[in-house]
């Protein structure tokens, strides 16, 4: 089956906000358990969703509480956030070849319409498949779906690109074939700009 569309996982691959999501959470770890959760608990979860925010933080809050933090703190320290440099040829290229797209994010609607007009993405994209559209978050396969639905793309004529494994599990639960950033996947790739040779297309001359 030919390829129709490319979905993104957002932080990681399109920018890089764990700083910023660092700041918030140190904040959020002081407003809800006392103390600011530190770098080293931090490290190993990013990308998990709000409701597992609560739970391995020990945060004294619903998910839904810590979803308006974020939404109300965040952008404070989008000053921080680092855009992919890759991105806008990729996304530019992909656009010219009639590929759909979609990014599909742990992250909440405000939140990934913020970080991605800040990054001057946003417009590159026809669905944003975030968090508070559906019941699970990755790596259950609900975001993939629902982005898959919203473009009317089947699982087989899809490709995912993520770079942790809640992007990696997600994919797989949907039968969508993985492409992993610096992960292991259905297949590898080190820097976003070798994602196109994948689509069909010829490499970028300035990627490398």
């Amino acid at each position: 089956m030919s390829l129709s569309a490319v979905l993104f996982d957002m932080d990681g691959v399109l920018i890089r906000s764990e700083e910023a999501w660092l700041r918030v959470l140190e904040d959020a770890g002081r407003r809800f358990r006392g103390s600011p959760v530190t770098r080293e608990e931090f490290a190993p979860t990013f990308g998990q969703g709000t409701a597992e925010d609560v739970r391995v933080f020990g945060l004294r809050c619903t998910p839904a509480e810590l979803d308006a933090f974020y939404v109300e703190h965040l952008p404070a320290y989008a000053g921080e956030v680092w855009v992919n440099p890759d991105a806008r040829e990729l996304l530019e290229s992909l656009a010219s070849r009639g590929l759909r797209r979609a990014v599909v994010t742990n992250t909440v609607s405000a939140l990934a319409r913020a970080l991605l007009g800040a990054a001057r993405l946003l417009d590159f994209f026809e669905v944003l498949a975030c968090s508070d559209l559906v019941v699970h978050a990755k790596p259950a396969p609900d975001l993939v779906l629902y982005a898959l639905g919203r473009l009317g793309v089947t699982p087989g004529a899809a490709l995912m690109v993520g770079d942790s494994r809640f992007d990696r599990g997600a994919a797989q639960a949907a039968g969508v074939r993985f492409v992993g950033l610096g992960l292991d996947g259905d297949v590898r790739i080190e820097r976003l700009g070798e994602l196109l040779p994948l689509t069909g297309a010829p490499a970028s001359p300035g990627a490398r």
